[in-house]
């Protein structure tokens, strides 16, 4: 707080009107009951009507107050306060207030100034315009006089028309006597009418006191009633009465079933929810499961159908045909042997365990596997002779060529070597021969 702010504070209060008179040394501590009041002066000086409390005597009422006053600042004045520095009631609280006061202020001496002009305008502008005011004033007296002459003058004449029947009536009126009877009945007519009015006005009179004694009875046992009713009230609000200890016992069991409800409440949604993630989870994984079957199905129909048309071509291509023997080894006819070969490569195992295979020509020689037969040999009985039959070729002996046991890429081919003693050389890629089985060939064993 500044020695400065304060004495503005003070001149602007007094310049405003403030009836307490304000010095310097009110805010040298805190003093919440000057700056509440003066709270209230300034939210009455800003809106007449407006509500806010008084009252500061409880802790309560103090926050109730700042906090009224600050927000009816800051929604009417457009003025910020700080509602803990008002609560201060010292200097700091002066600079909040002196906010509004400066507002205040500051509209004052612009009235004034607008007021001081207004007036001289005004004493400018009388002089100029009481000529032009009189005047019209004088116009307006013309208009009026006009429209009075004109309609007198039509009533005027509309009389004059009737005169000649109203002379004549008035003249017979004039000439008629009175009876002194008549007038003598219509006085007593008349005084009748105006006692009986007096009489039924004292009746109601009379009615009204009784009236009034019989409602001051009413009033008086209606406030008996009303200091009884209250005494009953006041021994009711002391005593407890025997259910509230059990109504408070259930009110606390029935808060814990309700706590409890809310958390199995909240545990059961959350389960619900999980439940319906790992159904929609596991619901993905068996669509994906499915694609992958289906398409792996669709890449082995694919494959066998390659396959199936490579060999046919391969037949069609040598026009020769592969029979078996008696003794289980192939043999084949023709003389064209040299210039063919047949290749098959078996399935592999891929990442879901499916094996699939297709053919791939012959690159060289591996492991010396070879397939004898002879160039002559006779067909079996119901056998086709193509190659698609698991006894055509035999490897080592063991083997059937293409089986699905074997991993690794079976292949056939023609041994120019071996043509001239009727021979067909077969090798296998990849293809393991276990280490204690021993085979001996010779063209003999045909």
């Amino acid at each position: 707080m500044s020695y400065r702010d304060l004495r503005s504070f003070t001149e602007m209060m007094r310049a405003l009107g403030y009836s307490r008179l304000i010095s310097m040394e009110n805010f040298r501590n805190p003093n919440f009951p000057l700056v509440a009041e003066i709270l209230v002066w300034l939210v009455q000086r800003f809106d007449p009507d407006a509500d806010i409390p008084s009252d500061f005597g409880s802790e309560t009422e103090r926050v109730l107050l700042i906090r009224s006053a600050a927000q009816f600042m800051a929604v009417k004045a457009n003025v910020k306060m700080n509602t803990k520095r008002l609560y201060q009631a010292d200097g700091y609280a002066v600079r909040e207030m002196l906010k509004a006061t400066s507002l205040l202020y500051s509209t004052l001496l612009s009235n004034d100034s607008q007021q001081r002009d207004g007036e001289e305008r005004a004493m400018s502008a009388k002089a100029a315009a009481s000529t032009i005011s009189s005047k019209m004033h004088e116009l307006k007296q013309v208009r009026n006089l006009v429209s009075q002459i004109t309609s007198k003058g039509a009533k005027l004449y509309d009389l004059l028309g009737k005169e000649v029947e109203l002379g004549e009536v008035r003249s017979m009126s004039v000439g008629r006597q009175v009876e002194i009877n008549n007038i003598e009945s219509g006085l007593h007519q008349a005084i009748e009418f105006v006692r009986h009015e007096i009489s039924d006005t004292k009746m109601k009179m009379e009615n009204v006191s009784a009236t009034e004694s019989s409602l001051d009875s009413k009033i008086e046992k209606r406030k008996m009633e009303l200091e009884r009713n209250q005494k009953r009230l006041q021994t009711l609000k002391k005593v407890r009465p025997a259910f509230m200890e059990e109504f408070e016992r259930l009110e606390t069991e029935l808060r814990q079933l309700y706590e409890s409800y809310v958390l199995r409440f909240r545990c059961m949604t959350y389960l619900e929810q999980q439940y319906e993630a790992a159904e929609h989870a596991e619901q993905e994984r068996m669509e994906e499961r499915q694609a992958a079957t289906k398409k792996l199905l669709e890449q082995l129909k694919m494959e066998d159908g390659s396959l199936k048309l490579i060999e046919g071509s391969s037949d069609l291509f040598t026009n020769q045909k592969l029979v078996p023997s008696d003794d289980g080894i192939i043999s084949q006819s023709g003389d064209d042997i040299s210039k063919f070969a047949v290749t098959k490569r078996p399935s592999h195992a891929d990442r879901n365990g499916v094996r699939t295979g297709a053919a791939r020509p012959v690159t060289g020689r591996r492991n010396g596997t070879r397939v004898f037969g002879s160039m002559t040999g006779g067909k079996l009985d119901g056998d086709s002779g193509s190659l698609d039959s698991d006894s055509d070729l035999l490897l080592d002996g063991s083997e059937l060529l293409g089986s699905e046991d074997d991993d690794d890429n079976d292949e056939l081919e023609m041994d120019p070597s071996a043509t001239a003693d009727g021979g067909i050389r077969a090798r296998t890629g990849h293809a393991r021969k276990p280490p204690d089985r021993h085979y001996d060939h010779s063209d003999d064993d045909f």
